[in-house]
């Protein structure tokens, strides 16, 4: 075949899928309609960008002017919002299995008395601790305001023996720590979990695309049709079969993209190309799995729910929930088996910590090195495509 031939086929299976998206609704949906409707709706989800105001329900067993003034520095921070001051213990406990709060604050009935006598007094907070981020926030707030008012209390009592505010602050706290969030000082969830999520609905937009696109030839008895548009090559019919979705894809890619930089105001510390290099890569080496999974599978109904799974468990497997170097050691190869991975750790590099663009490159090539799977099983998928036996199948 020669050159022209080629090129001239990878046009006709353009031509032939892109009136095929135009009149099949079900395909449009799986490659536009549905990640566009689901990336709009992530937009609005994360729309609140940091998490505060967390219900909260406070036990006063002591009803003192000391511990009320520690329940209004509690309803002060962000984190915490008070729903209410309830009666005794019984009725906080039933609000926290209700889910109506997200934990429960007990001032101990003597609480004056002892930061009056400087004893140690007793504040107690309850979390349920089914969600690992509500109650890490919840507790850091109550915990600030808590030790806030002890400095204060602290510091009154010194200054009380006529030392100077500034030794006063010396004796209260010899020791001063600080914390410094270097790359994310808001904690914007939308900084952090909603381009997890985004490019989420894109690899699994783009990996269930190519199933439907491939499998949907099968389904349909249509595999042979579509070799013959492509003058018999099949390579020319993939790239051709693929041109429009990965257009679509890359345009919704580029819709997160403003969504994130221009939106959510992400910082973009490092280089513009590379993450567009990466992201194009990334959708592309999903293509590339989509099709391995249709060739070694054979079968529209199978293909569709292995990718979905695989697409899915990328999430997982990339650190963003439970970080790659805590998992088991035998476990963490299997980060390596995602495209996501790499790409996740490549926005990183580059839009939040502005790494050098060369540091990222081997992630990308790490991407591009998924390509090379449809080319390992390139013959098979030709088979599966001509035998009648694999053609009406669900």
């Amino acid at each position: 075949m020669t050159l022209k031939q080629f090129w001239s086929g990878v046009m006709n299976s353009a031509r032939r899928e892109r009136e095929r998206i135009a009149i099949n609704g079900e395909y449009r949906s799986v490659t536009m309609w549905l990640p566009l409707g689901v990336i709009l709706f992530f937009a609005v989800f994360f729309s609140q960008e940091v998490v505060g105001s967390l219900p909260v329900a406070v036990v006063d067993e002591d009803n003192s002017h000391l511990s009320r003034r520690l329940v209004s520095m509690i309803r002060a921070t962000h984190e915490t919002a008070l729903v209410e001051e309830v009666a005794d213990m019984a009725e906080a406990r039933s609000m926290l299995l209700a889910g109506e709060v997200v934990g429960v604050v007990e001032i101990a009935d003597g609480f004056t008395r002892d930061v009056l006598s400087g004893a140690t007094a007793t504040v107690v907070y309850y979390d349920s601790g089914t969600n690992i981020s509500t109650a890490s926030l919840s507790s850091k707030g109550v915990q600030r305001a808590v030790a806030s008012f002890g400095v204060g209390v602290a510091l009154q009592r010194v200054e009380m023996e006529g030392v100077m505010p500034d030794e006063a602050m010396a004796q209260v706290m010899p020791i001063g720590f600080t914390t410094y969030a270097l790359f994310n000082p808001w904690l914007n969830y939308a900084y952090y979990v909603g381009p997890c999520f985004w490019i989420m609905v894109l690899i699994i937009a783009s990996m269930l695309s190519t199933i439907y696109a491939v499998g949907s030839e099968l389904r349909y008895a249509t595999s042979v049709e579509w070799l013959r548009s492509a003058n018999g090559s099949l390579l020319a019919g993939i790239m051709g079969k693929l041109a429009p979705t990965t257009l679509i894809l890359w345009m919704l890619t580029a819709v997160v993209g403003i969504l994130l930089f221009g939106l959510f105001g992400v910082p973009m510390r490092g280089s513009r190309v590379v993450l567009i290099v990466g992201a194009m890569a990334l959708i592309v080496a999903y293509h590339a799995v989509a099709l391995a999974v249709v060739a070694l599978t054979a079968s529209f109904r199978l293909s569709l729910s292995l990718g979905g799974g695989y697409s899915v468990l990328a999430f997982t497997f990339s650190g963003v929930t439970f970080p790659t170097m805590a998992m088991i050691g035998w476990v963490q190869p299997f980060t390596m088996l995602f495209p996501y991975s790499y790409f996740m750790e490549l926005y990183i590099d580059q839009a939040v910590r502005g790494s050098a663009w060369w540091y990222s490159m081997p992630k990308v090539a790490a991407m591009l090195l998924f390509c090379l799977l449809p080319l390992l099983v390139l013959g098979r998928l030709k088979r599966v495509l001509v035998n009648r036996r694999c053609w009406g199948k669900l």
